[in-house]
């Protein structure tokens, strides 16, 4: 079941979309750095020259804008959910992985944003991605089941 997200929550996270145009590159470069110094045993996931070349944070980073500039019309992200959603099927990520990465981008958040990163925004954006992982939770699901 997904959780309803606030429209405070849906409020922050928008106002934040300029500020991660700008710097989510950095953010989702630094969150991999977060994630593989603290969590290791994820790195064999990953297509680690995907990493090295950038392409893996560019990508994140574009998905993590969508999302902010959509989170009141998810509708509109339903074929890259569909999409990444069936990588992370390929790359078997399992649900309890979901907090681990959020974490990591939260943490990276705050690092880059320094104090931008508003204890209101921060807790939008946990809010924000906890309802983005039950999303992909429940897709990856119904993949695993028509499998």
């Amino acid at each position: 079941m997904t959780q309803e997200i606030s429209q405070q929550t849906i409020d922050i996270v928008k106002s934040t979309a300029p500020v991660l145009k700008k710097h989510g590159k950095t953010i989702t470069k630094r969150m991999y750095e977060i994630m593989f110094a603290t969590h290791p045993e994820v790195k064999s996931q990953f297509d680690m020259s995907a990493q090295a070349n950038g392409s893996q944070p560019a990508k994140l980073a574009t998905a993590v804008y969508a999302y902010a500039t959509h989170i009141d019309d998810l509708g509109a992200l339903k074929t890259a959910v569909d999409k990444i959603a069936h990588r992370h099927v390929a790359t078997h990520v399992l649900p309890e992985q979901y907090p681990v990465v959020g974490e990591c981008l939260l943490k990276a958040i705050q690092d880059v944003l320094g104090d931008a990163a508003t204890p209101n925004v921060i807790a939008a954006w946990t809010e924000a991605y906890e309802a983005l992982a039950d999303i992909f939770i429940n897709r990856e699901q119904q993949i695993y089941q028509e499998v």
